[in-house]
């Protein structure tokens, strides 16, 4: 006998600081605003939901450029997604920066190939499982070896 569950997941990427709606033909388009009440929206007719972010949050916008991303980090922290992977832009403002406002996060980053050499030491949970109604579902955060590359300097890669 089969035992299937429903789960909704809600993915969004490359926001990029942006946090106003456009008008584009008489219609509202993009921005947090939006995706802050299609998220609330969808949280409460729907049962197991998860909303993930595949990266980008920040750099784009000249907020989020001013606060370097600590804006944005606040945002979404009202949001609050279930789960964020770094994507490349994560690391615009370096990687000391990037420690810093994943810890003002109020939701879990993943990412598995960000760490220092040695000693061995992740700088990131390379991974997280989410339960939903009796599922586990896991979430991996890794990012390009373009990225790796940019963010390489001594022993952090």
């Amino acid at each position: 006998m089969l035992n299937l569950k429903e789960l909704t997941i809600l993915h969004s990427n490359d926001m990029h600081g942006n946090f106003q709606a456009e008008e584009i033909e008489e219609d509202l388009v993009g921005g947090v605003t939006l995706l802050s009440g299609y998220v609330q929206e969808q949280r409460e007719k729907t049962h197991n939901i998860i909303y993930c972010i595949a990266g980008d949050m920040l750099q784009g916008s000249l907020i989020d450029t001013e606060f370097k991303g600590i804006s944005t980090i606040e945002i979404m922290n009202t949001i609050a997604p279930d789960i964020v992977s770094l994507g490349n832009h994560e690391t615009d403002y370096g990687l000391t920066h990037l420690l810093f406002l994943e810890r003002c996060a109020r939701f879990p980053i993943v990412n598995a190939n960000i760490f220092i050499k040695n000693p061995y030491t992740r700088l990131f949970t390379p991974h997280k499982f989410i339960k939903k109604d009796g599922m586990r579902i896991m979430f991996i955060g890794i990012i390009t070896e373009e990225v790796m590359a940019g963010i390489s300097s001594g022993n952090v890669i």
